[in-house]
């Protein structure tokens, strides 16, 4: 009896993991296929999974109207925003750990309360601040309100990881012969990795996916995101799924290829902050 349940529990894991993959990857995988589909194909009946003759006009044909720009453009954002978040998050996180910073059980809950408000919920707001200061419709706009988004959970999941770390390994490396800045960096920050990794993804997805605060926030073609630029190609084309697909194709390979990468270190992060936060 408890085999026969054991198996049955396997079969309906088995089950449930085999329906999460299909919900997950399902469309990804139908993207790349049809990219790779030439225009009489996409909607040849039956449809098939595996293109007869793989081709890539679709994706020289983005290249042709300047789609590598509009990349750039999301890679630049979100480097300067992520780096920018990190550092001053991961800062913020180790000051609330070992300086008696005042009032810091409030501040705490505050950036729990900024992280809880949507984004474009100020967006109208911010659109006026930034045309005043000049900064609307520029390369600056965008890093900032992305670092913006991202610092509270920096300063949260660092602080998670800052505190769990002894003050003796601080106070060893000060008596031998370390500054303040040398114990941190060479023996505080190698520790902390999967905390900086977890939040510099987070910070990652949120700026490279953003398409509500690049397409209020910008104007100009020349300083468009990949996900405002595929939109606009989808207006121009009408119909032309080859070339939509090819875009997802390009905007999900980044993010995928940093879970490839860091998946350890951001496993052991998100884990870590959840528990200890």
């Amino acid at each position: 009896m408890n085999q026969s349940m054991r198996l049955s529990g396997r079969a309906a894991l088995l089950a449930a993991s085999a329906i999460a993959s299909v919900v997950v990857l399902g469309p990804i995988i139908w993207a790349l296929s049809t990219s790779l589909k030439s225009d009489n194909h996409i909607f040849a009946v039956p449809p098939r999974l595996i293109p007869d003759e793989p081709t890539l006009m679709h994706f020289q044909r983005l290249i042709a109207e300047g789609v590598q720009w509009s990349f750039l453009n999301s890679a630049f954002y979100t480097v300067v925003s992520v780096a920018f978040a990190v550092a001053v998050g991961g800062t913020a996180g180790y000051a609330l750990v070992r300086y008696p910073v005042p009032a810091k059980r409030a501040l705490l809950v505050l950036f729990m309360g900024v992280m809880s408000i949507p984004s474009y919920a100020l967006l109208l707001p911010t659109q006026v601040i930034f045309v005043r200061l000049g900064i609307f419709d520029t390369r600056l706009a965008l890093p900032i309100l992305y670092a913006a988004h991202v610092i509270p959970f920096a300063v949260w999941m660092t602080r998670a990881h800052f505190a769990t770390v002894p003050r003796e390994l601080e106070q060893a490396a000060l008596v031998d012969g370390y500054s303040r800045f040398e114990a941190v960096w060479k023996v505080i920050i190698p520790g902390a990795r999967p905390a900086l990794i977890a939040a510099s993804a987070f910070g990652f997805l949120y700026a490279w996916n953003d398409y509500i605060t690049a397409t209020t926030m910008v104007e100009a073609p020349d300083l468009r995101t990949l996900p405002v630029a595929l939109i606009f190609f989808q207006g121009f084309h009408g119909r032309d799924w080859g070339a939509l697909m090819a875009g997802v194709v390009i905007a999900t390979l980044p993010p995928v290829v940093l879970f490839l990468v860091y998946r350890r270190y951001l496993i052991g992060g998100f884990s870590e902050g959840s528990v200890k936060g």
